[in-house]
């Protein structure tokens, strides 16, 4: 059975499934986890560089992991397990591949540690509502599921208290899944302390303006993010200049010793003068657009005090200070860490120029590449077609 049919067989059968067999009671563990979870496994899935058959086992498992409610609250993982079995063999699906979704099942329980990348993913999603945004709304649809199902009634604070002891101790295994979840995770845990402190107000379905905001000097998530995007922006850059560097040296190369062999012969045929005036202005025109790839911008190398208070300026970029005295160096740089709000400027500041730098540099080299790949064949092709032309006058056609 191919990929998109046992995918798609499986949904069908999961959504019939948790739709009809399900207790009207199991508020949590439904289809809209199911679908949530399998949503995030693809997403992590895909930044882990998994294959196609990985993914298919990683998609199965979690479509698959809470069929088992459908039986057993408790230890409803090793019915799930079961199910998926007796699903996948009647489809004739391959028996060492039902053995790694039955493991990868067995891993969402909570007590589970994950051997190897496929279940680390399906781990990971599984516990990717910590990082949601609609955190809270789940915790409410988990305390009325307890209550309903286990008969365990948690006052608001006590609730609140065991979710904060369980969000501090959990840790992501996959760094997509850090990558992902980490920050708004981060968030959730600020909030859940704060009710666990101040209480819950009635009206508080979502996180206030103050719970909302992240600092970045204070989370680890976000510094990491920070880190890793400058850190990615830096090496798209070196990938452009080297980028840059391969097409001058091509059309350098291309102008130095091809173009003079042309020229001896345009001499012997002077009809071939046409295309090769093609190849040099695509040399050209290539060389430019590769040059402005790799010009730097404009740098003044001052910067105003006025514009370090008023959060204009970035001073841990070299290009706003050589010019600068140390001592008015040194009375920005104060300016800048003495508040937390212009130190956090400053770090989205010089993200956000090293992008604005980075696109201007991959928009250069865009046209840089086309006009060498569009002026290299049209050069040949009209080369070509004056190579027939000749032919057929030659022979008397």
């Amino acid at each position: 059975m191919a990929k998109s049919e046992i995918i798609g067989a499986t949904e069908q059968y999961v959504s019939e499934l948790l739709s009809t067999k399900l207790a009207p009671n199991i508020h949590y563990h439904n289809l809209h986890h199911t679908l949530a979870v399998r949503n995030s496994a693809m997403q992590i899935a895909s930044m882990s560089g998994l294959d196609e058959q990985e993914k298919e086992i990683v998609e199965i498992s979690c479509l698959m992991h809470d069929v088992g409610m459908t039986e057993t609250y408790q230890e409803h993982e090793a019915a799930s397990a079961r199910i998926a079995e007796a699903f996948l063999k009647s489809k004739g699906y391959p028996e060492e591949k039902i053995t790694l979704i039955k493991n990868c099942i067995a891993v969402t329980k909570p007590s589970s540690k994950p051997q190897g990348l496929l279940q680390e993913v399906v781990r990971d999603a599984d516990y990717g509502h910590l990082g949601s945004s609609d955190y809270s709304d789940q915790l409410d649809r988990l305390r009325l599921e307890w209550a309903d199902v286990l008969g365990q009634s948690y006052e608001e604070k006590k609730w609140y208290e065991l979710n904060l002891d369980f969000i501090k101790n959990h840790e992501y295994y996959t760094p997509a899944a850090k990558m992902i979840f980490e920050a708004m995770k981060e968030l959730n845990r600020k909030r859940i302390k704060k009710w666990v402190k101040e209480g819950r107000s009635a009206k508080e379905g979502g996180p206030s303006e103050e719970a909302r905001k992240v600092s970045i000097v204070e989370s680890r998530s976000s510094q990491m993010m920070f880190k890793t995007s400058l850190r990615n922006h830096m090496d798209l850059s070196n990938l452009a200049d080297n980028k840059a560097n391969m097409m001058l040296s091509t059309n350098a190369l291309i102008i130095t010793f091809a173009l003079p062999l042309l020229v001896s012969q345009i001499r012997q045929h002077p009809e071939f003068t046409f295309p090769f005036a093609m190849v040099l202005a695509t040399c050209l025109a290539s060389m430019v657009f590769a040059t402005l790839a790799t010009v730097p911008m404009k740098m003044t190398g001052l910067t105003e005090l006025d514009n370090i208070k008023a959060g204009k300026s970035n001073l841990f970029f070299f290009g706003n200070f050589y010019s600068m005295q140390y001592e008015e160096y040194k009375k920005g740089i104060q300016i800048v860490t003495s508040l937390e709000e212009n130190l956090e400027d400053s770090i989205m500041r010089d993200l956000f120029f090293l992008g604005k730098s980075l696109g201007r540099k991959y928009r250069q080299l865009r046209i840089c590449y086309i006009i060498f790949m569009v002026g290299i064949l049209a050069s040949v092709a009209v080369a070509g077609v004056t190579e027939l032309v000749m032919i057929f006058q030659g022979r008397g056609f």
